[in-house]
């Protein structure tokens, strides 16, 4: 038995019709069950329940045993006061709120069809990657791209409980945060963190004395990642500019070794990224800005500046490569770049100032963008189901992430169909 059982439950109203009765004979009948608490506290909010005849509005508190509730610590815990009801599979012990008051506790043993858990268990026992692989191609289209929709809001709402991490980090300032995001996502994958880490040894205040001048820009960006360590000037034209800078500001760059190689075509070494990191951060601030001051602006007609000529032959920085590469951005970085840093951010600057139509106008980009390949899309590719745009290939992530990876097919659109198959 599991508490996700129970939810599911009492949720979706999966019980014999009440009333019911608890053990002390109290007659419970349920208006309605609550909404799910997706912070913390108890588990149901705003619950309308009768009990003997009285009506009752409050929290509901869902356990295995109801003694979990002191294991758990809820008895210390003040805002667990307005628990009405505690729903249990076994009521083991007289439980009490912190106020020294015992809310009526309902066992829903008895009260749910047993055969409705064995299905469930059967399904979280197979060694699919996705517990309802078998049963998938069955169910209704619809009802897919229902929970490719709630999914897709579940990972940008995240998105922006991150991003809201790291503003507050940031002390509220709105470009820092555009660059570490810019940052992290030019690295992505592997070289995320170094990235990150560039963004906070490089001050945006530091780079924006010297955002007109190309060469000491770069210098700054390609000495302050470690890059140009251990050149001589004659090789590079970065160098000398940033010993100069370094000793000015008296800076501290980072250790070469973090930046990672192996595995990596060219076009996506650090050396690069840097470089085009260090060309596209005025676009992107000026992006923002339009953002910020209400005018429309299309991401599909963001900027992309050309790398200069001197990276055609270069992918690391010290010796030149056998073969040229292309200066433009490729359209896959290009997606990248608006799925990972532009478009959460429009998203969580829309949600922070209540301005709604930039979320709307953020989602409405997504579905601009052709959906990605990876290792979680082609999970649900593989059963069937077509992505249509980069909506859905990021509601896939976030439907694998925080339903099927944790098995957390009783809050799954999907899940809770086949479970009643």
């Amino acid at each position: 038995m599991t508490e996700d059982f129970l939810h599911y439950l009492w949720r979706f109203r999966q019980l014999k019709p009440d009333p019911w009765y608890s053990k002390d004979g109290s007659c419970i009948e349920v208006l309605h069950p609550g909404y799910l608490n997706s912070n913390s506290g108890p588990d149901f909010e705003q619950a309308r329940i009768k009990i003997n005849g009285q009506l009752w509005v409050g929290s509901v508190e869902i356990h295995i045993r109801s003694s979990d509730w002191n294991r758990h610590q809820h008895h210390l815990d003040p805002g667990y006061n307005n628990v009405i009801l505690h729903v249990v599979q076994e009521e083991d012990q007289l439980i009490y709120t912190e106020k020294g008051w015992a809310p009526t506790c309902l066992s829903l043993k008895g009260l749910y069809d047993s055969q409705l858990y064995w299905r469930f268990e059967q399904r979280l026992q197979g060694a699919k990657t996705l517990a309802c692989a078998d049963s998938f191609p069955r169910v209704n289209d619809i009802k897919k791209y229902q929970m490719l929709e709630r999914a897709c809001i579940v990972r940008m709402q995240q998105r922006s409980e991150t991003l809201s991490l790291a503003l507050e980090e940031l002390g509220g300032n709105w470009d820092a945060l555009l660059y570490r995001s810019l940052a992290k996502a030019m690295g992505s994958p592997v070289n995320s963190p170094a990235m990150e880490s560039l963004s906070r040894v490089l001050k945006l205040e530091l780079w924006r004395r010297y955002q007109d001048k190309d060469l000491q820009r770069d210098a700054l960006f390609l000495g302050m990642a470690g890059l140009l360590t251990n050149i001589g000037s004659e090789e590079i034209p970065w160098v000398s500019e940033f010993h100069f800078l370094k000793h000015k500001h008296r800076l501290k760059e980072l250790e070469l070794s973090i930046w990672k190689y192996s595995r990596m075509r060219p076009a996506n070494f650090p050396d690069r990224r840097i470089a085009q990191l260090s060309l596209l951060l005025p676009q992107a601030l000026q992006w923002f800005s339009s953002i910020r001051e209400g005018r429309e602006l299309n991401l599909q007609a963001l900027y992309w500046p050309k790398l200069p000529e001197f990276w055609r032959n270069h992918y690391r920085l010290k010796t030149p490569g056998r073969s040229n590469i292309g200066l433009q951005w490729s359209e896959v970085l290009k997606q990248s770049l608006l799925i990972n840093a532009f478009i959460p951010l429009q998203f969580f600057y829309g949600k922070k100032t209540g301005r709604y139509e930039l979320q709307d106008a953020a989602l409405d980009s997504l579905m601009k963008i052709p959906a990605e390949s990876n290792r979680l899309t082609r999970n649900f590719e593989q059963l069937g189901l077509k992505l249509r745009s980069a909506f859905d290939s990021q509601a896939c992530i976030a439907w694998y992430k925080n339903y099927c990876q944790p098995k957390k097919c009783l809050t799954c659109t999907l899940g809770n169909e086949l479970l009643n198959q």
